[in-house]
């Protein structure tokens, strides 16, 4: 089928409104998505102004052609071979995309700002990976294949090299806490949503707090930290090396006072101090878990008003 906006009777756009409301309802949070701009695009070309377009405050949804036939074929009920893993990958794709819409505020990318634009897909990919299979059976990806019998349910990511290096990177902020469990899917989840929901341009900034004893950084410390930060985060996505976006992590970390330091890294008081200290801004790496949240009112109640707004 021909690529562009989609026509309002095509099967993707009610099944990419399916995931934006799971989406929305998982994160309490409305996805900037007027639930009308579904965009088919070429397999092997991006639209040019797809950066742009999905950090304004009324984005499409892009998919690539070999995806979207996927999904038509299933909605028709003629799946054909391989259909079920690009299933998967399309509905991680447009999942990572509504969970990037999901931030309150849009990216103001181009030049200085193309960082912070990689770390927001990266951000919205990690959660994408560790919430697919939960999110599955709210969508119609869970009406095409139910979700015990999909095959696997992996997702590389939109941009698998920023994608790996915000894993490594939540790793290591972990680490630097100090002694203590592994990172798991939770952790992974819950820190991406955070920074998720953080100003898009401060999030560098917002990681180097959540490192032990940055607070008390002088402000051109804090200024060089928060840039070796960026730096590391880059040359990780650039050279395919996730270890360099931990790297950058560990070079901010050493700008700590080397007591502070020495206090965070000793085993013998973990349990008295297992990361920042009570009263330390963001004492805690691992964010609250929501709860107690309304459920929000479904998108498709919007569809004979011009969409979710």
């Amino acid at each position: 089928m021909a690529t562009g906006l989609v026509r309002t009777d095509d099967p993707c756009l009610a099944w990419g409104e399916s995931i934006v409301e799971a989406v929305s309802e998982k994160t309490n949070r409305v996805v900037r998505w007027r639930g009308l701009d579904f965009v088919v695009r070429p397999n092997d070309r991006a639209p040019t102004d797809a950066v742009h377009s999905l950090r304004s405050n009324d984005s499409p949804l892009f998919l690539p052609e070999e995806l979207a036939d996927t999904v038509r074929r299933y909605a028709a009920g003629r799946p054909k071979r391989g259909d079920a893993e690009r299933l998967v990958r399309a509905t991680g794709h447009t999942v990572s995309q509504s969970a990037a819409l999901s931030s309150p505020l849009f990216d103001n990318i181009g030049g200085l700002h193309e960082q912070e634009a990689a770390l927001d897909d990266a951000l919205a990919d990690v959660w994408s990976q560790e919430r697919l299979a939960e999110l599955w059976p709210k969508t119609d990806s869970g009406r095409f294949i139910p979700v015990d019998e999909v095959p696997d349910f992996a997702f590389a990511g939109r941009n698998p090299a920023a994608a790996a290096a915000a894993r490594e990177l939540m790793t290591e902020i972990v680490r630097q806490q100090g002694p203590g469990a592994p990172i798991g899917p939770e952790d992974y989840a819950a820190l991406s949503e955070a920074l998720i929901a953080t100003k898009p341009d401060e999030r560098f900034g917002d990681i180097l707090k959540l490192l032990p004893g940055t607070d008390e950084l002088s402000p051109s410390d804090t200024f060089s930290a928060e840039v070796g930060i960026r730096r590391g985060f880059a040359e990780a996505v650039a050279q395919g090396d996730p270890s360099r976006a931990a790297a950058g992590i560990r070079r901010a970390s050493e700008r700590i006072d080397p007591q502070l330091r020495r206090l965070v890294d000793d085993p013998a008081l973990a349990a008295v101090t297992p990361g920042r200290t009570p009263d330390s801004a963001g004492a805690s790496v691992r964010p609250q878990r929501a709860g107690g949240h309304d459920v929000r009112r479904s998108p498709r109640s919007d569809r004979g008003r011009g969409g979710r707004h």
